[in-house]
Order: C-alpha cells, then structure tokens, then sequence
C-alpha cells in the first residue's frame, strides 16, 4: 500500500523534473538559436506580456505575484534590452501599457522552434512509450498550470 508520504515524494520528483526541463530548455534553447541570455524573472515577465499585452505594470506584478518595484525593474531591462515597449494608455494619459516588440515576438518564435527540435532529438533517445506519454500528459499539466495559477487570467488578476 502507498503512504501519504511515498505520494508526496512522487509530486516532489515531478516538481523538480519539471523545474529542471524548464531550466534546460530555456538556457540551450537561447544557445542554440544565439539568443542573449535573459534572466529568470525578466523571462517570466516577457512570457507574461507576450500573453497578455496592453497592461501596466502593477497587472503583471499581480498576475505573476511579484511586487511591483521588482516588475518594474525587470520592464525596465527588457524594454532597454528592445524586448519590452511602453505605449500610453490612450484612456489614461498618465499610464503606461506594456506590448513585446516585434523583436520579442521573433525571439519566442525563434526558441519555440528550438524546443521543439531539442525534445524531439532527445525523445529519439528516449523509448517510443515515453514520447506516448508525453505528448498525454501536455494537456493535463496546462490543465494543473491553470489550477495552480488562477492569476494567470488578467481578468482573475483583478483590474490594473
């Protein structure tokens, strides 16, 4: 019989496979494509507005549970690294709207392209069940990211 335990350690094993197939994908996807390096906090921001243009900067710092200082901090890297824009609000002058450039746009393209070349290389060593399982278990952790995240809906992030 399985203990709480036993399960727990089986989340905690999926945890870190995750974090480290993140961690992987991100660093030799911008090598192979000779993308700069950006940092983890400045990648999760681009992610954040790619997704969800047309917000400030306090929406991203509520969608990503960061403080605003922080975010703000990192738009600043990104747009002085031509990645990130600031485009006035056109119903409040006094406010800034945050939009990937177009060259943010090409790099996603660009390391989206990478990825998908890097894991089918690396399923090709792997046994044919397991790319099987992979391609089954894509949907359901988008599904567990959602649940995990409701914040990732700028709606459920509140009003900017």
């Amino acid at each position: 019989m399985t203990t709480v335990e036993e399960r727990d350690d089986d989340w905690a094993a999926l945890v870190e496979a995750v974090h480290d197939l993140s961690r992987v994908l991100r660093s030799a996807g911008e090598r192979a494509v000779g993308l700069d390096a950006i940092t983890g906090s400045e990648h999760e921001v681009l992610r954040w507005v790619s997704a969800r243009p047309g917000h400030p900067v306090s929406a991203v710092a509520r969608g990503l549970g960061l403080q605003a200082s922080n975010v703000s901090t990192t738009v600043r890297s990104l747009v002085g690294r031509d990645l990130v824009e600031r485009r006035t609000d056109p119903a409040d002058g006094r406010r800034a709207l945050l939009h990937p450039t177009a060259r943010a746009v090409r790099h996603r393209e660009l390391l989206d392209a990478a990825w998908t070349r890097q894991i089918r290389r690396a399923l090709g060593d792997l046994d044919a069940t397991d790319a099987v399982a992979l391609r089954a278990a894509a949907p359901v952790l988008g599904r567990l990211a959602g649940a995990l995240d409701p914040s990732r809906d700028p709606v459920a992030a509140g009003p900017a």
